[in-house]
């Protein structure tokens, strides 16, 4: 059965590991859903976290690949029960003055923060898991979206260790 894996990829922070790792998946054809690259607490070190859609066959075929490459330190596929998950959204709705108040309500509702007001747009910015900002931006239809940006997701495990 197809679904969403969360792998947590550390690497040395060597210039082209990323575009070496996104080649190497691309190529075996690996449905990649996003990927997020970031500093660790240690600045030689960078955590990729890779969302791929796949059986578990296709995951452990990911590992395997990406163990091979010389700059991974560790491979890890994450558990959504045991991990912290939260992706970030940027979005621009259309609002007239009228409408702010209930915009307003709506963002106190998520947790939401706004961003910028001009005459006729609003800017919003919200963190959460994938559920919530599903809701978050059907709840926003009625107010037409102009541009959206959305990250993938970062990813921790629970406790002491990953």
């Amino acid at each position: 059965m197809e679904k969403q894996y969360i792998l947590s990829v550390l690497v040395r922070n060597h210039e082209g590991v990323l575009v070496r790792i996104a080649g190497l998946l691309s190529r075996r054809f690996f449905n990649i859903v996003s990927i997020v690259a970031a500093q660790t607490e240690n600045p030689a070190i960078t955590q990729i976290i890779i969302v791929v859609q796949g059986n578990e066959r296709v995951i452990d075929q990911v590992q395997v690949q990406l163990d091979k490459l010389v700059d991974i330190l560790n491979v890890k596929v994450l558990d959504r029960d045991t991990s912290v998950i939260r992706e970030h959204l940027l979005i621009k709705v259309r609002a007239q003055l009228h409408q702010i108040g209930p915009l307003v309500d709506v963002a106190n509702m998520f947790k939401a923060s706004i961003l910028d007001v001009t005459n006729d747009t609003v800017i919003l910015e919200l963190t959460g898991d994938n559920h919530t900002l599903d809701s978050f931006i059907a709840v926003l239809k009625p107010y037409h979206t102009i541009k959206m940006i959305r990250t993938g997701c970062s990813a921790m495990a629970r406790g002491e260790e990953e």
